[in-house]
């Protein structure tokens, strides 16, 4: 059996949460799910999940600036931790351990592994850097991942280029790139009608994207004032933390919703926004990460509308493949000019983006990656 240590449950909101649902679901090989955070995870029906908090909950302290000084807790329990993780490994009949590089847990789970003779597959979504960014236990993540990635049986990565990074930084060592897969593909791009431009994004707004979407509303009022026979809006469903105002163009604010829901509004969208920050402070994440709302975007028949840092690891990609419009700045007629020089080739676009997510995406290959390497590792059981 396997052992898979995270700091979420696979119920958990967010996008590493839904890559480990897509993973494990029917999996071909019996395993267990660890989540280590100091909260209870939502109840999950995909496997049997054990909540093994490093350490008590602060409740609301736990959200606070104050947050940030668990570690000092943290630290007071870690041997109690792992002497529970290797219990609990023992009692399972462990085969191997599996940890993500999101919290400092990924090296408590890699001592287990090494105390009990076990191999340890490590997975890296987000640079470690920028996950404990302003967080006292980034120093000790930093000063222990680099072994940690030396040693692993296997290594996951969710972009080539966080594969390349970790080499040039930790050594030189194989890995795999595994991310969030689909299995409903559209055959064809998906027809819209003519003179519409209506842009829809899903999900949670962060205030780092607050200039993002500034500047989209003005580059689309300019869209309309210049194309006054079109229809142009934006609509967004999820959480919005400031405020968005526009003179000319329509704004739809939709809450959360469900699949269907989602599903039922791309029936009236022209094109997929998706926005990166620009800026040094996220610089560590926007290089080297993978949204699964791109797979998703990528997916769905319609063009994307990228935009953000062309040094972005999803900019890169769909630059490569010509698989979305383009829009490296934050200056509204960089964007106006983008989605103007892109209408031509809409359809071309969204045929590149389905090939795209055929040949990198599809959730059978994504599997395929992760389990053959697992199955295929020569495992010692532990008792």
């Amino acid at each position: 059996m396997l052992v898979f240590v995270q700091p979420y449950g696979l119920n958990s909101p967010g996008g590493g949460p839904r890559i480990f649902r897509s993973l494990l679901q029917d999996s071909p090989v019996p395993f267990l799910s660890v989540c280590t955070s100091p909260q209870s995870p939502p109840p999950t029906t995909i496997a049997q999940e054990i909540h093994l908090p490093i350490r008590p909950s602060l409740g609301r302290i736990e959200q606070t600036r104050l947050g940030r000084y668990s570690y000092l807790i943290e630290s007071l329990f870690v041997k109690q931790f792992e002497q529970q993780l290797s219990d609990l490994c023992m009692q399972h009949h462990a085969t191997g351990i599996h940890a993500i590089a999101h919290s400092v847990d990924f090296w408590y789970a890699y001592r287990v592994a090494q105390r009990l003779g076990l191999p340890y597959y490590l997975t890296v979504h987000d640079d470690l850097a920028y996950a404990l960014q302003n967080r006292l236990e980034q120093k000790f993540g930093m000063a222990h991942i680099g072994e940690a990635w030396a040693n692993a049986a296997e290594r996951f990565v969710i972009s080539k280029e966080m594969g390349e990074e970790y080499c040039r930084r930790y050594g030189q060592r194989s890995w795999t790139i595994v991310t969030d897969g689909l299995t409903d593909i559209p055959a064809v791009a998906l027809t819209r009608p003519p003179q519409h431009l209506r842009v829809y994004f899903m999900g949670a707004i962060h205030l780092t994207y607050e200039a993002n979407f500034c500047a989209l509303l003005e580059a689309l009022n300019r869209f309309q004032q210049s194309h006054s026979d079109w229809s142009v809006s934006l609509t967004i469903r999820g959480g919005v933390l400031f405020k968005l105002n526009s003179p000319t163009i329509a704004i739809k604010l939709l809450p959360w919703g469900s699949q269907t829901e989602v599903a039922n509004d791309l029936d009236q969208v022209d094109a997929l926004y998706m926005p990166l920050p620009f800026g040094s402070e996220t610089e560590a994440f926007v290089k080297y990460s993978l949204s699964t709302k791109m797979v998703t975007y990528l997916g769905s028949g319609l063009p994307i509308l990228y935009h953000g840092p062309a040094i972005a690891a999803a900019g890169q990609l769909l630059k490569t493949h010509n698989a979305a419009i383009l829009a490296h700045s934050l200056d509204p007629t960089i964007i106006e000019q983008s989605i103007e020089a892109a209408q031509p080739q809409i359809t071309q676009i969204v045929e590149n983006a389905l090939q795209l997510v055929r040949s990198q995406f599809s959730l059978e290959e994504v599997r395929s990656r992760f389990w053959k390497p697992l199955q295929a590792e020569k495992v010692a059981i532990c008792s």
